[in-house]
């Protein structure tokens, strides 16, 4: 059963791979709304432009993503960092980071890193590798 909430998904996606299109995918099917917030480090390896370029191409056909980046790095996360953004649980594949949101009384769900995948996947595979080549 799908929640009524929106789930803020944080990362650097550097470099965005097949994973984190499959993750965002699911996220979809039990949140009404998932908030993706690419984080820019200064030591990343691929431009946030390009990083933010790949994902808001990918799922440019779902109403319910919302692809935004930020300069928030982990160690500076407070509460008032996050006030800007619109979400009722955060979510995240890092138990560091996990532990770190809790701890301001933030709810937060454990988002596995790799989930299952199956032959029939909706993924648009032809806009990764075409994003990927170009």
């Amino acid at each position: 059963m799908k929640s009524k909430e929106t789930i803020l998904f944080s990362g650097r996606f550097d470099g965005v791979h097949l994973s984190h299109f499959l993750t965002i995918r699911d996220l979809t099917r039990e949140y009404d709304k998932v908030l993706v917030v690419v984080l820019d480090y200064p030591d990343s390896y691929y431009p946030l432009s390009k990083r933010m370029h790949i994902l808001k191409t990918v799922f440019d056909d779902y109403s319910n993503i919302e692809i935004v980046s930020n300069t928030i790095h982990f160690g500076e996360i407070k509460e008032g960092n996050l006030s800007e953004f619109d979400f009722d649980v955060y979510g995240s594949g890092n138990e560091e980071v996990l532990k770190h949101i809790e701890s301001m009384g933030i709810p937060c769900v454990y988002v596995p890193r790799t989930l299952e995948t199956t032959a029939s996947d909706d993924v648009k595979y032809h806009k990764i590798k075409k994003i990927l080549e170009g």
